[in-house]
């Protein structure tokens, strides 16, 4: 308490106006809204709630600006649907500003804290190193976010943006949390500051917000343009190869290379020394289901339009939210509510078309199974098992196999695989573990590569292209809580059994091109780096670089069954030969599916979950 305080509270009230006026607290509207609380007759606690909700308003609209900009970049809606934004403002500014409250609440226990420990320093210093503190805080998240901005849709831009907005933010939150602990510190004290230390004028963060929203916004709204070109009704084809092409998840690099060089894997070995070719590639950021679509559609994730495993559309706002980030609890409460839909990884989500749709245009024949975005399986000549098919024909949904007869033999297959032993030996695990890995990753890995060799070799004509995603591996890392000894018993079981797989559907289908994706998944956070096995036929160059695009894949196997090149796509992989393509377009364009939306989404997430990826 100042020794100079009065023992009238109007009187030592009045002087701190004065002295306030004196100091130019009380020269603008932005100062006399924050310091009024502290210039009336009232308890602390009546103070302190009315500055936490001053400060909850004013940080809450600029937080909630800055983050819905940072939701926007991240999910492309700058460029495809900028009219969003403002019904995202309008469910992400209540929270915001609740939690702005809660904040200073205890920003403002922090200072009383401070001001009984050292009652002589000057209050503006203290609520200034307070708020100081809080916009450091603030700094660490954003720049946390920056690289994954970067790693978004609008990349290196979307960073760019991301740190001007941060800039922002924090000069905000430092202005607006200072002058309300200002304001709590006079009330607690009954003591006007010294002097006028305050972060810089609020007209010219004003108006730096400004400029940088129009530098934000201005040239996304401009780039805003005509939607990709409708999908020709027919492709031309040229006499191309037989194609098979299997994604195998969770296996490291350096795994890969020790049991081919072991020979653990002699399908696969011998492949290579048939003129196949092994080559790296950097696995980009995001979740499995990005990567395996784009492995399957030679498109990015912003094009394809899967870019997670589920996304969340709230109330008015026209495009689903695939990235969240520290939000996805705010849509799934909205979601509980109706205020927001929550929206699976269904097959109508994608928009890109994959290397078997295409090449069915000309009615090729094809076998997929277990391939991302697949569910509900939309009919292409042969046969499609859909993504999770394992769990979902144990749960009796509808449109997981197309065509609809085989989805009984389907379900008798997988009867079958559930009541068999585990593949794997569970002496080595603890009982819960090798429950949990048994239903959630080898039996469904099992499951799939029997459905697919039953496609294969079962039909009345080899399929011109098969698919096969396992995504077991990975699956079982996720939670794994026994010896590393074990685990890698594990993968070494899973590899072979997947190379018994590829030699058994090469035989039977005779491919000319043989493609084998390898990728860490999420074991590799630390190394993103995957393996592409290529083989062709006509044998691979042995001269060229080793390394490739994922995109690169879908590209080489269009190339490879004699469909035309897309502008849209990159090169097929330098490492082999390729045929001239029959033709070159602009674009496959954009894929609407007929059956949109079906299927039971609930059952569908649920599956998903017990595959780990929830």
């Amino acid at each position: 308490m100042d020794e100079r305080a009065d023992p009238d509270p109007a009187r030592e009230l009045d002087r701190v106006r004065g002295e306030l006026r004196r100091l130019g607290y009380l020269s603008d509207r932005f100062d006399r809204f924050l310091l009024q609380d502290a210039l009336r007759p009232r308890g602390a606690g009546r103070s302190l709630a009315g500055l936490a909700l001053r400060v909850g308003l004013l940080a809450g609209v600029g937080v909630a600006l800055v983050l819905v900009l940072a939701l926007a970049a991240a999910n492309d809606l700058l460029t495809t649907s900028p009219f969003d934004l403002a019904a995202l403002f309008a469910h992400v500014a209540l929270p915001v500003a609740a939690a702005s409250c809660l904040a200073f609440v205890v920003l403002a226990g922090l200072l009383a804290a401070l001001l009984r420990l050292y009652p002589a320093r000057r209050i503006e210093g203290l609520s200034l190193g307070v708020a100081l503190a809080a916009g450091a805080a603030v700094a660490a998240l954003a720049a946390a976010r920056l690289h994954e901005a970067a790693g978004g849709p609008g990349g290196w831009a979307a960073a760019v943006g991301a740190a001007l907005a941060a800039a922002l933010l924090v000069a905000g939150v430092v202005r607006v949390v200072h002058g309300g602990l200002l304001g709590l510190a006079i009330r607690l004290t009954d003591t006007p500051p010294r002097t006028r230390a305050r972060p810089g004028r609020w007209p010219l963060v004003a108006l730096a917000a400004a400029l940088a929203l129009v530098l934000v916004l201005l040239p996304a709204l401009l780039a805003v343009g005509p939607g990709p070109p409708p999908a020709p009704p027919a492709l031309p084809t040229a006499p191309g190869d037989r194609v098979l092409l299997v994604g195998v998840d969770g296996v490291l690099p350096g795994e890969l290379d020790y049991l081919l060089e072991r020979g653990d894997l002699p399908a696969l070995r011998a492949l290579l020394g048939d003129g196949g070719r092994l080559l790296a590639y950097r696995r980009p950021p995001g979740p499995p289901a990005a990567f395996w679509t784009t492995v399957a559609t030679g498109r990015p994730a912003p094009e394809h339009g899967v870019s997670a495993v589920d996304s969340f559309r709230p109330l008015g706002v026209s495009a689903p939210l695939a990235r969240s980030g520290p939000f996805r609890a705010l849509w799934r409460a909205e979601a509980a509510v109706g205020l927001a839909e929550y929206r699976p990884l269904l097959a109508a989500r994608r928009t890109a078309f994959t290397v078997w749709e295409l090449a069915a245009r000309g009615g090729s024949t094809a076998v997929v199974v277990d391939w991302w975005s697949t569910f509900p399986a939309d009919p292409v000549p042969g046969l499609v098992v859909s993504h999770g098919a394992y769990q979902l024909l144990g749960e009796g949904v509808d449109g997981a196999v197309a065509p609809a007869a085989a989805e009984e033999e389907l379900a008798d297959l997988r009867r079958r695989v559930a009541a068999a032993p585990p593949p794997a030996p569970a002496g080595a695990l603890p009982p819960a573990l090798a429950a949990r890995v048994a239903d959630t990753a080898l039996r469904p890995d099992r499951f799939y590569r029997q459905a697919a060799l039953r496609g294969v070799e079962t039909a009345a004509q080899p399929p011109r292209i098969a698919a096969l995603y396992l995504p077991g591996i990975d699956v079982a890392a996720e939670g794994w809580d026994g010896t590393e000894l074990a685990f890698a018993d594990l993968v070494r079981r899973e590899l072979a059994r997947t190379d018994r797989a590829v030699r058994r559907a090469a035989a039977a289908q005779g491919p000319g091109t043989i493609a084998v994706v390898v990728d860490p998944g999420r074991r590799g956070r630390g190394d993103a780096a995957g393996r592409v096995l290529l083989w062709r036929r006509q044998g691979c160059r042995t001269g060229t670089a080793g390394g490739l695009a994922p995109a690169q894949v879908a590209a080489g196997l269009l190339a490879a069954l004699g469909l035309p090149a897309s502008e849209e796509l990159p090169p097929p992989p330098a490492a082999c030969p390729w045929p001239a393509p029959p033709a070159r377009l602009a674009s496959y364009g954009s894929r609407e599916p007929a059956r949109r939306d079906a299927g039971d989404a609930r059952e569908y997430l649920e599956s998903l979950r017990s595959l780990g990826y929830l």
